[in-house]
C-alpha cells in the first residue's frame, strides 16, 4: 500500500470527526483489542476519583479549542496521544515496520486537516466549544460542541489521562459515529489490509477493489464537505450494493439528502435507522427527521439520546424548544427555555431558537430582549417587523415601541 493511499484512509476518517460516521468492525485478528466504548456519566457521590481533576480537564478543553482557533496543529498534536490512537487502529494486523511508518505519516497530515477543517467552520460562522467536564468510570472527559458554519451538530468527547506527567487525550469519540475515532479507523483500514496480505485477493483483484471503494468513499466525503451533494450521490449511486449498506456511504447519503427532497430525505432517515437500529449516533440523525415530521415523540427521544452522551447540552435545550414551539406545543417549549441561560451560551442560534419560543407564547418582553441581543451583539438586520406574519401579535403590544426607540437610538 502507498503513502498516499494510507493519507486517504486517515484523511477520509478525519473528515468524519466533523461530518458523519463509519462502518462498524469488520474481520479481526484475535488479538484485536476490544471496542472503546464511554462508560455511564458518574454523578454520585461515591465516585471514584479520576487521576486527572477537573479543573485540569477544563485546562486541557481551553488548551485544544484554542488550538483550533489559532489553526496551531502543532499544539493539537502535542495534547493528543494521536501515536496510541494510530497504534490502535493496526493492533493484530501483520504490517511491516515501513507500513507502520507510512501510516504514521499520512496520520500526521490528517491531524492538520482535520483541526484546519474545524478552523474553518469557526471562521465561517460556526462555532467550536467546550459542553461539560464529565467523569465517566475512573476517567475524566471533555465534550465539545461543534456546530459548521452550514447548521450541523457535531460532538467530540476526548477522553483524559496522565502520561509521563502531563494530560493528554488518550481516546477521541465522535457523536456522529457513536464510537472511538482509533476504533472507526480500524475498521476502514481493516479491509484494505487484509486484502493487500492475501495473495489470494492480490491476485484475483479484491485487493485492487477494497482500495478503489475506499478511494470512493473518500471522493464522496470530500464532495459532501464541498457542498456537491448531487456529485456525492452520483459515487454512491456507483458503489457496489454491499458497500452502499455500509454505515458511513449511508450516512453521507443521507447528508446529500437534506437540501432535496424531504420525504426522499426522511425515506434515507428511516433505511438507516433500521439497518443500525442500535447504532450510538442515532439521536442525531433522527432530530431532523424529527422535525421535519413534526414528530414530537421521536424529537424528544433524539434529544434524551444525545442528553445522555453529552451529559447535558443547555444550547441543544434550545434547539428542542424552538421545534416544539414550532408543532405548537408552547407551554412545554417555554418550560424547557427557562431553564437554560441563553445570554451565557453566546451564540446567536441559542437567542434565534429562543425567539421562536418567545414569540409563540406572546413573551413580548423576552422576544424583545432576544431581537436585541441578535441586532446588538451578533450583527443582525431586521426588516419593518409589523410587516412579518410570526411578528404581528409583537408589533401589536406596547412593548414594540420599545424596539423601534431602540433601532432609532442605533442609527
Amino acid at each position: 500500500m502507498h503513502e498516499r493511499d494510507l493519507s486517504k484512509i486517515i484523511a477520509l476518517m478525519l473528515l468524519l470527526a466533523v461530518f458523519a460516521g463509519c462502518s462498524k468492525p469488520a474481520t479481526q485478528s484475535s488479538t484485536a483489542p476490544q471496542p472503546t466504548t464511554l462508560e455511564e456519566i458518574t454523578t454520585d457521590d461515591s465516585a471514584i476519583v479520576s487521576d486527572v481533576s477537573p479543573a485540569e480537564a477544563e485546562q486541557f478543553a481551553a488548551e485544544w479549542q484554542l488550538a483550533v482557533e489559532q489553526n496551531d496543529a502543532a499544539k493539537a498534536t502535542q495534547l493528543i496521544d494521536w501515536t496510541s490512537i494510530f497504534d490502535r487502529a493496526l493492533e493484530g494486523f501483520d504490517v511491516d515496520p515501513r507500513f507502520r511508518s507510512g501510516f504514521h505519516q499520512g496520520a500526521s497530515q490528517a491531524v492538520k486537516n482535520l483541526v484546519g477543517v474545524v478552523h474553518q467552520s469557526t471562521l465561517n460562522g460556526g462555532s467550536y466549544r467546550l459542553v461539560r467536564t464529565v467523569q465517566r468510570g475512573e476517567a475524566q472527559h471533555v465534550v465539545m460542541r461543534l456546530l459548521t458554519d452550514d447548521g450541523g451538530t457535531n460532538y467530540h468527547d476526548f477522553q483524559l489521562a496522565r502520561k509521563n506527567g502531563k494530560v493528554v487525550g488518550e481516546h477521541f469519540f465522535i457523536a456522529m459515529t457513536g464510537e472511538s475515532f482509533g476504533d472507526s479507523l480500524r475498521t476502514n483500514v481493516a479491509a484494505v489490509i487484509q486484502s493487500q496480505n492475501s495473495v489470494l485477493s492480490r491476485l484475483s483483484g479484491t485487493a485492487k477493489t477494497e482500495m478503489e471503494n475506499l478511494t470512493k468513499q473518500q471522493e464522496m466525503s470530500t464532495a459532501v464537505q464541498q457542498g456537491n451533494y448531487q456529485r456525492a450521490l452520483q459515487i454512491y449511486d456507483e458503489l457496489p450494493a454491499k458497500i452502499q449498506q455500509m454505515k458511513l456511504p449511508m450516512l453521507f447519503r443521507v447528508m446529500s439528502l437534506a437540501e432535496g427532497d424531504y420525504e426522499v430525505y426522511v425515506d434515507a432517515i428511516n433505511e438507516y435507522s433500521d439497518r443500525f437500529p442500535n447504532d450510538a449516533c442515532l439521536g442525531l440523525i433522527t432530530l431532523d427527521a424529527a422535525g421535519i415530521n413534526e414528530d414530537e415523540a421521536l424529537l424528544l427521544k433524539s434529544y434524551d439520546s444525545i442528553q445522555k452522551w453529552t451529559g447535558g447540552d443547555p444550547y441543544l435545550t434550545t434547539l428542542v424548544a424552538g421545534v416544539r414551539a414550532t408543532f405548537g406545543a408552547t407551554e412545554a417549549a417555554q418550560k424547557m427555555i427557562e431553564t437554560v441561560d441563553v445570554d451565557a451560551l453566546g451564540l446567536a442560534g441559542a437567542h434565534d431558537f429562543a425567539l421562536t419560543v418567545s414569540l409563540a407564547s406572546d413573551d413580548h418582553e423576552s422576544t424583545l430582549h432576544h431581537l436585541a441581543a441578535l441586532r446588538d451583539q451578533y450583527g443582525y438586520e431586521f426588516t419593518d417587523l409589523a410587516t412579518v406574519e410570526d411578528f404581528k401579535r409583537f408589533a401589536a403590544s406596547p412593548v414594540y415601541q420599545q424596539w423601534l426607540q431602540g433601532n432609532t437610538a442605533g442609527k
